[in-house]
């Protein structure tokens, strides 16, 4: 078990299908950028520079895993756009860490969140006995 899961998340990953793991990657990805600009003092707090850079990798981790995911001979046109909206999230997630700027990311979490909420009434709301 990863030592940041506890056992309640370690099951709900253990026992989700395919969409609802993808669906907490988006949620896990917002949560990091969210972390991110926390920390790094737009609150008014001094940045916490070791945090940025680690929530900053973890999005960008999360969204690199998506893109390698992509099924480009079964996605064509989905898999080509949803290939370039995790590029563009990534470079500007790169971009904030190198510079320890995140007043950039608003892009990113309005992307983030429109692929989850999209992602999360595709797959996720589809009433049972329906596909």
């Amino acid at each position: 078990m990863h030592p940041a899961m506890n056992p309640y998340q370690t099951q709900s990953v253990a026992t989700a299908g395919p969409a609802q793991l993808v669906l907490m990657l988006f949620d896990r990805a917002l949560v990091a950028v969210a972390r991110a600009s926390q920390a790094a003092g737009t609150d008014g707090r001094p940045p916490a520079l070791e945090t940025v850079n680690h929530e900053l990798q973890r999005a960008q981790d999360i969204l690199t895993e998506l893109r390698v995911a992509l099924d480009h001979e079964q996605g064509g046109d989905i898999a080509a756009n949803l290939d370039a909206l995790y590029d563009f999230c990534i470079d500007r997630l790169l971009r904030a860490n190198i510079s320890k700027d995140v007043s950039g990311l608003a892009p990113v979490t309005g992307t983030l969140q429109g692929l989850r909420d999209a992602w999360d009434e595709a797959c996720c709301k589809v009433p049972v006995g329906v596909a």
